[in-house]
């Protein structure tokens, strides 16, 4: 080949691979986008349906009937009758306070009564006689009436001096001994009625229509039962708090073996009716950013995130009040995956596709 020739051939290649440099830099300013595929994830419809309307809150147990005793008279203790801990009948005797001193008071009033009859019996024969008067018979009637009235008062004092029990229950501990000087302001002892017991526990005024007495709840004991305990609710306060919103209840439950001590903490599950026409989904559909709660709806192929407001929560079902409605169709896997507005394809169910 000649020379010429050559310098020509070099020309035109030199020409070409120009030519493809400058269309292809020009080919790298020209934007593009790789088509992104959809993000497969499992959804279910959320379905309507009703649900149990449960109400868990905390409650402390109370007794029945719980007294502090004090003497009605005032002596030293002479005897005795329980011991500490000791279940006790109504009208045992619990403390015997020495008594001598009101045993002569009874004696001394029972005297002045007898007197003062004789001074009546004498006044009225004497005015049957014509030798007295009508004040003086009112006046020594009156007398007998008042040592009669004394008569019973210092018997009353001879029958305080036996402390019995009040009712049946349990006896706290002994806060005196044999010996001991008391007076009426002294605490001898507490007794408590523990069969049955009340539990006394709080809920939201909103719940208040739908619980009544009567009613019955699921009480645990804090680490004491793995069962729940059934009690009845006796009493329902006729007044809401004002700072919290919520209403007292009270209800009741056995206590046969005695187990149960008031004070004690519990909780208590109350069982408010049912909440028909609920819209429910699968609890693995709830997200939470922060202090909000979110799903992801699919909507023609597209996530949309929707806050929600939860409500009664039944096994592995949420109730939710705002944000779905029944039929919708909700992200239950794969939401982590998507944002609000990525294009989705339904794999768990072709018919929910």
């Amino acid at each position: 080949m000649k020379i010429y020739q050559k310098v020509i051939v070099a020309f035109v290649v030199c020409g070409i691979g120009l030519a493809a440099v400058i269309w292809f830099t020009k080919k790298k300013d020209i934007p593009f986008e790789i088509a992104k595929e959809p993000t497969p994830i499992e959804a279910v419809k959320a379905k309507s349906g009703s649900i149990l309307r449960r109400v868990s809150t905390v409650g402390t147990l109370k007794a029945i009937q719980s007294v502090v005793l004090h003497p009605e008279v005032n002596g030293k203790i002479a005897k005795v009758y329980f011991q500490e801990g000791e279940h006790v009948k109504a009208g045992e005797p619990l403390f015997k306070i020495e008594d001598q001193m009101y045993k002569a008071k009874v004696k001394e009033a029972e005297a002045r009564l007898e007197l003062n009859r004789q001074e009546y019996k004498r006044a009225s024969t004497l005015l049957e006689r014509n030798f007295g008067t009508i004040q003086k018979k009112d006046e020594t009637q009156a007398n007998v009436l008042v040592a009669e009235a004394n008569l019973e008062e210092a018997k009353i004092h001879l029958e305080n001096t036996v402390l019995k029990a009040p009712f049946d229950g349990v006896m706290g501990l002994q806060e005196v001994s044999v010996g001991t000087l008391v007076s009426e302001s002294t605490e001898l002892a507490t007794v408590v009625d523990l069969d049955p017991i009340n539990i006394d526990f709080h809920i939201p005024e909103s719940y208040l229509p739908f619980v009544h007495a009567g009613d019955t709840v699921d009480v645990t004991i804090e680490d004491f039962d793995i069962l729940p305990i059934e009690a009845t609710i006796k009493a329902i306060s006729p007044e809401i708090d004002e700072s919290t919103r919520t209403v007292s209840l009270r209800a009741q439950m056995p206590n046969k073996e005695l187990a149960y001590r008031p004070g004690e903490f519990a909780r208590v599950l109350v069982l408010a009716g049912k909440v028909q026409d609920a819209v429910l989904v699968p609890e693995t559909a709830i997200e939470r950013e922060g202090e909000e709660e979110y799903v992801m709806l699919v909507v023609d192929n597209v996530a949309v995130r929707s806050t929600v407001s939860t409500g009664m929560r039944d096994g592995n079902e949420v109730e939710i009040t705002h944000g779905v409605k029944a039929d919708d169709l909700v992200i239950t896997a794969g939401q982590f995956k998507v944002r609000d507005g990525d294009e989705v394809v339904i794999v768990n169910n072709t018919q929910e596709k």
